[in-house]
């Protein structure tokens, strides 16, 4: 029997998130206008019907639209969920960027990992110290219960963390996939 299991972690308070994406897209309307007005004054018939250039239109231009890029990007990442999902002793990670673009983030097999726990354990703070480890964090709430899992994948270490749900803690941490080695006899609190 296959073992399926999807967790979709989203804001828990979200009313300054979603505030600041509506005021993000104000804001990039604004200057796409002005810079656009500014594309449209770069270039000029003068007096005597001859054609001149205005730098500082093109200047003004250049900042604006990229400025309305910037908010763009930034509004973007204020809508951010992330997708966890188990099948089997796999373990993947996506990003969503506001309900739209689906970012792979990274998998896992439970059964390789070296190391998982509860996040500010001491299992967690020997794997953060040591050298060479990539450190993710991908979580929304920092109020939210939160652990780490610590493989090898492709030669480098990388230390996740990722707030789960009760259902998935369970489903995870038992003896099926993970050894005692790997969780530190943790079972009792799951």
């Amino acid at each position: 029997m296959d073992i399926f299991l999807e967790q979709i972690v989203t804001r828990q308070r979200r009313a300054l998130y979603e505030l600041l994406f509506y005021a993000c897209w104000v804001l990039l309307v604004l200057c796409a206008l002005v810079g656009l007005s500014g594309l449209v004054n770069i270039v000029y018939t003068g007096a005597d019907g001859g054609l001149g250039f205005r730098p500082l239109a093109a200047g003004m231009a250049v900042v604006f639209l990229g400025g309305a890029f910037l908010l763009w990007r930034v509004s973007m990442r204020l809508r951010t969920e992330y997708d966890y999902s188990f099948t089997n002793g796999v373990f993947d990670v996506a990003r969503v960027m506001n309900g739209r673009k689906r970012t792979y983030l990274t998998s896992f097999d439970v059964k390789d990992l070296r190391a998982a726990g509860e996040e500010g354990s001491g299992a967690f703070q020997s794997c953060a110290r040591q050298s060479g480890v990539q450190i993710h964090r991908w979580y929304l709430n920092k109020e939210a219960r939160k652990y780490f899992f610590f493989f090898e994948k492709k030669g480098a270490r990388h230390l996740v963390v990722l707030e789960l749900n009760e259902e998935m803690e369970k489903t995870i941490f038992n003896r099926r996939y993970l050894s005692a080695e790997v969780w530190d006899g943790a079972y009792k609190s799951v």
